[in-house]
């Protein structure tokens, strides 16, 4: 497939040893144009030595990652967002009502802003990311939050005062109309992903006008509707309608997909959301990896 204006984009590189093999393949065999890795899990050490063998041409975002794993920081400096054994215990959910509440956002955000510069320096410490053209993205999509979307510029000013650049931030707008053009498209249909599809959107306003602040592109994400989902039959069919939208408007589209599989013996104390550790495990992952080769024309 034509892709001038996508970028096939793998997230989760180092969410374990075994996931981050799955996407080195993928990376090492040009089948993808970028990754996004986790800095906050006991396989980032591991996982960061395989990026040696990647081509340079292989972009490089960090995840920054609030929802499992360890912080990066010492607990007691994070202390709203950690429990008793340094494992992140906020939600979705949580991040998002406590923006509406005074007696703990300004807490909140100011170590989510540290925890950001942490897991930022920590990827620059380890050589695995250019201090001068940093990526970012997050871990569910959190940083669309408008609390976390302030922790996060707070962050990037910090970091850019000690002579970091960032170069791009994801923002998460998967137009919803695209995939209602066709019933082809909605096969599969999720409301789950529907409904974050709308959140997302809806938040990817006040992202876009900081972007555009700051001069850095802004572009679409394809990933949130198909989420978990990510086939070559699906996306045979709507990646043409984002082909036509991208032309229009000059921009590129993410194309994001999960295709590094996690091992059932990888699973320790650090996975400690349930509905995370079933998305990692999911035989769906295996398809996702299929769908980049075939559609990347690469044969792994």
């Amino acid at each position: 497939m034509d892709n001038t204006f996508f970028d096939f984009h793998a997230d989760d590189f180092a969410v374990s040893l075994s996931a981050s093999q799955d996407i080195s393949r993928l990376g090492e065999n040009r089948a993808i144009d970028s990754i996004s890795i986790i800095p906050n899990m006991s396989a980032f050490g591991p996982s960061a030595s395989l990026l040696r063998s990647f081509p340079p041409e292989v972009k490089r975002s960090i995840h920054l990652n609030f929802m499992e794993g360890r912080s990066c920081l010492p607990k007691e400096k994070v202390s709203e967002l950690v429990d008793d054994s340094g494992c992140f215990k906020i939600s979705w959910g949580s991040l998002l009502l406590s923006g509406f509440k005074r007696s703990s956002r300004v807490t909140l955000k100011t170590q989510l802003a540290e925890e950001i510069v942490a897991q930022v320096e920590k990827c620059i410490a380890a050589g695995v990311v250019d201090p001068k053209a940093l990526r970012l993205d997050s871990h569910q999509h959190t940083h669309m939050i408008p609390l976390v979307q302030g922790a996060l510029f707070e962050a990037i000013d910090r970091l850019e005062e000690q002579g970091r650049k960032v170069v791009f931030i994801r923002n998460t707008q998967d137009p919803v109309s695209l995939y209602f053009k066709s019933f082809k498209t909605l096969k599969g249909f999720s409301f789950p992903n529907l409904l974050k599809c709308i959140i997302l959107n809806h938040f990817s306003r006040s992202l876009k006008k900081k972007l555009e602040s700051r001069g850095l592109p802004i572009g679409y994400l394809c990933g949130v509707f198909y989420s978990g989902h990510m086939d070559e039959q699906r996306l045979s069919v709507v990646l043409p309608a984002f082909k036509r939208l991208a032309s229009k408007e000059n921009c590129r589209v993410e194309v994001l997909f999960h295709p590094g599989s996690v091992k059932n013996e990888e699973i320790a104390v650090e996975f400690n959301k349930s509905g995370f550790v079933d998305f990692h495990l999911s035989k769906n992952r295996h398809i996702e990896f299929n769908a980049i080769c075939n559609l990347s024309g690469v044969r792994i």
